[in-house]
């Protein structure tokens, strides 16, 4: 579970832009909260703003912190961490390192993990944990000094340290070294949360994939019987979901294709996923006829993979980090995906989602409480500025989100200087 997450000159974000999942004192929707311990949270962030104006780049970052956990301890000596991506626009901010800081708790554990680091370097590397709700010293690691160890670290410190290189971080490396007190704060990076900036049509197939092949060695899984009743569900005309293993005796591969490529081929598109349509004589029901994917729309295809990643995440209480996740879907359809997370029934595990989006029809909904109602834009500097709806002035429980949002009374609304472009176009070509 997140309690919040900031990031420092990266990307299009400049100076601090923190993202908080504390609940505060409002008392809408209360279904959209829940306690963790000492902790009152929401149970998701939606963020808005204009193209380029660093919505992509706040989830991009997610990304980059969970990557360089899961990864940095297989990086090479004077290998260059490709996560760092600092402020260009301004001479002071492009060599400087990129921070980054998050607040989560995992396994009933409270966690506070804080990074430096630059192209080449991790300049500061600091984890924290509240024991008895007191912040409490894990680690603590500085450029040129020996790391600083808690009495609560158990495991391995010198001979670790010893292996630990520059544009390594040590978490990920005293994980690699199976160090037990960091354990539960380095699984966060992979049991706790599910990172999608972007969802490009070779991730979604990918992804389709994976969901055939759960669905086809576990049809009795509660996995598979809820990806097929969500699919159903949703008006797509679809009365059922099944996949097969794909029969390749009747394929014919390339004569010269090695027998490993082929193999490696075979088992990344084991299976296919076939939807069921009802046929009809006239009016009448006459049975079921079986289309391969493909044959289906583009938002039935995208419903596919976000359906399937919204279960993942609803199944094992994650966090969701997720850029434009309504991407090809009706308004109706994205509004029940996101109440799923805050429905008790269809969320007791109090997964939280974390998305951006373009999709104004949402704030006109009730769907969400003002504090977790976010806003991007960018300033004079070129500088992304994040806030959120609860701390504006003048907003109070009522306001019509959408209609003050298109109006621009919360900025983050694109402003288009249209007047070069006309007056060019009506210029006589020479």
């Amino acid at each position: 579970m997140l309690i919040r997450f900031s990031v420092k000159n990266f990307r299009s974000i400049r100076d601090n832009a923190e993202l908080s999942l504390k609940k505060t004192s409002l008392r809408e929707l209360k279904s959209n909260t829940f306690q963790s311990g000492n902790n009152k949270l929401i149970k998701s962030a939606v963020i808005y703003g204009p193209n380029a104006s660093g919505k992509s780049g706040l989830l991009r970052a997610f990304k980059a912190l969970e990557y360089l956990v899961r990864r940095s301890s297989f990086f090479k000596p004077d290998e260059k961490i490709a996560a760092y991506e600092p402020f260009k626009l301004n001479v002071k901010n492009v060599n400087s390192p990129v921070s980054m800081e998050i607040e989560f708790l995992h396994e009933k554990n409270q966690y506070l993990y804080h990074i430096d680091f630059t192209q080449g370097r991790v300049e500061l590397e600091e984890l924290y944990h509240y024991p008895n709700s007191t912040r409490t010293l894990l680690f603590s690691r500085k450029t040129d000094n020996p790391i600083k160890f808690g009495e609560s670290y158990r495991g391995g410190k010198k001979t670790i340290e010893k292996l630990l290189l520059p544009n390594q971080l040590f978490l990920s490396k005293a994980a690699e070294n199976n160090v037990e007190s960091l354990l539960p704060a380095f699984s966060f990076f992979g049991k706790g949360m599910m990172v999608f900036p972007f969802l490009e049509d070779y991730r979604e197939t990918s992804l389709s994939k994976l969901y055939a092949k759960r669905l086809a060695e576990n049809k009795n899984s509660n996995f598979s019987k809820r990806f097929n009743k969500l699919i159903c569900a949703l008006d797509t005309g679809i009365v059922g979901i099944q996949a097969e293993e794909v029969d390749w005796s009747n394929f014919e591969f390339p004569s010269n294709m090695p027998d490993d490529v082929k193999e490696r081929f075979q088992e990344q598109y084991k299976y296919d996923i076939k939807t069921q349509h009802p046929i009809f004589d006239g009016e009448n029901e006459i049975g079921i006829k079986n289309f391969e994917i493909d044959e289906e729309s583009t938002g039935t295809k995208s419903l596919f993979v976000i359906g399937g990643i919204i279960l993942d995440a609803l199944e094992t209480g994650r966090v969701l980090v997720i850029d434009e996740f309504e991407k090809n879907l009706h308004p109706s359809i994205t509004q029940f995906l996101i109440n799923l997370f805050h429905n008790e029934i269809t969320n007791p595990k109090n997964s939280q989602l974390i998305f951006a989006t373009h999709d104004i029809t949402q704030l006109s909904n009730d769907n969400f409480r003002r504090d977790q109602v976010w806003f991007t834009e960018k300033d004079e500097f070129g500088s992304t500025l994040l806030y959120r709806c609860s701390d504006i002035k003048g907003i109070r429980l009522g306001t019509p989100l959408d209609k003050w949002y298109s109006s621009g009374r919360f900025g983050a609304t694109p402003i288009i200087n249209d007047s070069d472009f006309l007056i060019e176009m009506q210029t006589d070509e020479d």
